[in-house]
């Protein structure tokens, strides 16, 4: 089995967390890649047949195993890349799981990079298993997000650029020059309401920096360069950059970023939406894309030094400040006011795949090693600490249970660690000094609002607290997050509401909400007001609504409800709150209530009778007015983590409403910690 290192999760005080210097962190992360072979090796197949070449080849199975989309190919290049990684840095400073041979992952490593190259349209010497070729090669024959599998193919391939061949090598340039040939004749796009080109742009970024890191001397390297240049910008591009006449590399021309601007994929605010709602994934992921472009630009130039590695590194002949543009204020302006205390990245309008990923680890790499971001390094090792914590649930190395896409998920987490690797090893931090959470929250602790994305959020000692009116994706909700466990609260949508709101359930009408009046939200110091009016259950409720967060860490709900129409209210489900009930956090809660205690995850729906609750002595809530029930149970699995749902109000009695009449009145305090008395304040 692999030697685990113990690792230190105990919450100091106000959430101080022990900081794991960068030696042990980058032996941590071989140490999870090491245990994550055991998966890799169990969803290898070899190929019954070699190329078109005779050479031997295998395949990581994804749901569509070797076929020639996305969960195929993606999923093989990515696992491709992490067994040839392993070979090469890990080998001899790891153990790997019982059974598992460095040979047998060395044979993994080759073998798939063989069938990734030949299955390639500008290789073909081996059909997918759906008896295509993948990637693109001009304008007229693309595949989208192709380049992206590309340069993990490529990555694979620098880390075995010893033992392939000549001829290997020169698919390898085969398959990079015909996707930076698309590259080349497409246009650049640009666009945020709804579906940024941010994410896209930034990863046709990092494929021109692979095949100019492996092939610098290209007849086309001058222009994959401009080209590379130009989707960097415009990833993070921002409408102020039209008018920015700062010299992008003053050492080569005189191009400014103004040149290179093709348009906007941020909001004024430095925000993005993707999948037509704020996504904290997508907001965070380009900086990891165009981190991994730098890396790949300096590794793979390395090749071109050899043997000398021991003279001091000269400049590479590719070089560009362009890689990593306007991540800076992305970071200070967005990401840095929705971090939490465990390295997480508070979502207000929930996620729409696996929760609890941490998969802005390698953002916050790029930024700590890349731009020195003493927050970043700070937010970064919380979140290794809590991914490497949730490996250790499964029993076969993967990174979580229940994954929403499977292996091709798993794929981009070790991707993910592997790169975090990289980049400490090229850009090590050891003498930086990280900065304290407290420090990061005291300067982080006005209320804010995103005005592009209508969202507020605030961070107290308690606890960090928010709500979105999600003007793409309809949805109206948020949640509050206490400091003193990690995860407790799941961002939950659902009927468009969810948490905070609930949502009523209605005879012959369907659950759901429009909005009829959204007010301002007002910010005064540490504190938030958010109010509106909803219309509800087709339009036959009429839901009048505040939520105030206060200085000290609570959030206050108060609503009126009103019958548009004749109704008959089957169940009230106000106040609604979703709690982890998860092997990655924990599997059973204790509520403590006026009816007693109970320890109980939650499987069956119960009920009790109380006017508050306590859950783990985390969070409180406190109902005066509209409750005298509450239920918790309806566990399910929420974007691979097992949620139970709680209401504060709930009342399950049908009844018959009039038109015009008042429905109800609720008045729901929710409160970091435990005790009673606080209720009052």
């Amino acid at each position: 089995m692999v030697a685990l290192m113990l690792l230190t999760l105990t919450v100091h005080g106000r959430g101080q967390w022990a900081f794991v210097d960068e030696a042990r962190m980058k032996q941590g992360l071989l140490e999870m890649l090491a245990r994550f072979s055991e998966y890799m090796t169990g969803i290898y197949q070899p190929c019954q047949k070699p190329n078109g070449v005779g050479e031997a080849c295998g395949a990581f199975r994804a749901n569509s195993a070797l076929q020639s989309n996305e969960d195929g190919v993606r999923t093989n290049a990515d696992l491709s890349m992490v067994c040839a990684f392993l070979v090469r840095y890990a080998q001899g400073h790891v153990d790997l799981p019982s059974g598992i041979t460095w040979a047998q992952l060395d044979s993994m490593a080759f073998r798939s990079l063989v069938f990734a190259y030949s299955t390639h349209k500008a290789v073909r010497l081996k059909r997918c298993a759906d008896g295509r070729y993948w990637g693109s090669t001009s304008v007229r024959d693309r595949q989208w997000e192709s380049s992206l599998w590309a340069m993990s193919v490529a990555y694979s391939a620098f880390f075995q650029w010893e033992r392939l061949t000549e001829r290997q090598r020169d698919c390898i340039h085969q398959l990079l020059r015909a996707e930076c040939q698309y590259e080349l004749e497409r246009d650049i796009p640009t666009g945020f309401d709804g579906d940024t080109k941010a994410e896209e742009n930034g990863w046709e970024a990092c494929v021109l920096a692979a095949a100019l890191g492996l092939f610098p001397d290209n007849e086309q390297a001058p222009r994959w360069f401009e080209r590379l240049r130009l989707f960097a910008v415009n990833s993070y591009s921002h409408p102020a950059d039209a008018d920015n006449k700062s010299v992008a590399d003053p050492d080569r021309d005189q191009v400014s970023i103004s040149d290179l601007y093709r348009g906007a994929n941020l909001y004024d605010d430095y925000t993005l939406q993707n999948h037509n709602y704020f996504h904290t994934s997508y907001q965070n992921v380009v900086i990891q894309e165009l981190g991994e472009a730098a890396l790949a630009l300096a590794l793979f130039q390395q090749l071109q030094r050899q043997p000398i590695q021991s003279a001091a590194p000269s400049q590479p002949r590719w070089h560009t400040r362009t890689l990593m543009h306007n991540c800076q204020p992305v970071m200070d302006r967005v990401l840095k006011w929705l971090a939490l205390p465990d390295g997480e990245l508070a979502m207000p309008n929930g996620n729409d795949w696996s929760l609890f990923l941490y998969d802005q680890l390698t953002s916050y790499a790029a930024m700590a090693c890349l731009l020195r971001d003493p927050d970043a390094l700070m937010l970064e090792n919380r979140a290794y600490q809590q991914m490497r914590r949730r490996q250790l649930t499964t029993p076969d190395g993967s990174w979580l249970l229940r994954s929403d896409i499977g292996p091709r998920r798993m794929g981009v987490q070790a991707h993910r660690v592997m790169m975090t690797w990289l980049m400490h090893e090229l850009w090590p931090t050891a003498q930086m000094k990280p900065t304290s959470w407290r420090r990061f929250a005291r300067r982080h602790r006005e209320a804010r609002v995103l005005p592009c994305q209508h969202i507020v959020r605030s961070l107290t000692p308690q606890a960090f607290s928010c709500f979105s009116w999600s003007h793409g994706l309809k949805s109206y909700t948020g949640y509050i997050a206490p400091h003193s466990e990690a995860n407790l609260v799941v961002p939950y949508k659902a009927h468009n509401t969810g948490n905070l709101i609930g949502f009523y359930e209605v005879e012959d009408r369907r659950t759901n909400a429009v909005v009829a009046r959204e007010d301002s939200i007002v910010v005064s110091g540490r504190e938030w007001t958010a109010s509106g009016v909803l219309i509800e259950n087709d339009s036959t409720l009429e839901r009048r609504f505040s939520l105030h967060a206060t200085a000290d860490g609570q959030l206050v709900y108060t609503d009126t409800v009103r019958a548009l129409s004749d109704v008959t209210i089957l169940r009230d489900k106000t106040g609604l709150i979703a709690i982890s009930t998860d092997e990655s956090t924990t599997l059973c809660r204790t509520l403590r209530s006026a009816d007693g205690q109970l320890t109980t995850a939650g499987d069956t729906l119960m009920t009790f009778l109380s006017p508050w609750v306590s859950i783990d002595g985390r969070l409180r809530i406190q109902v005066s007015e509209g409750g005298g029930r509450m239920a918790f149970g309806d566990r399910r699995n929420v974007n691979s983590v097992m949620t139970s749902l709680l209401y504060p109000c709930y009342d399950d009695q049908p009844r018959r409403c009039r038109q015009g009449e008042l429905v109800a009145r609720h008045h729901i305090v929710y409160a970091a910690g435990s005790t009673k008395r606080d209720f009052s304040r």
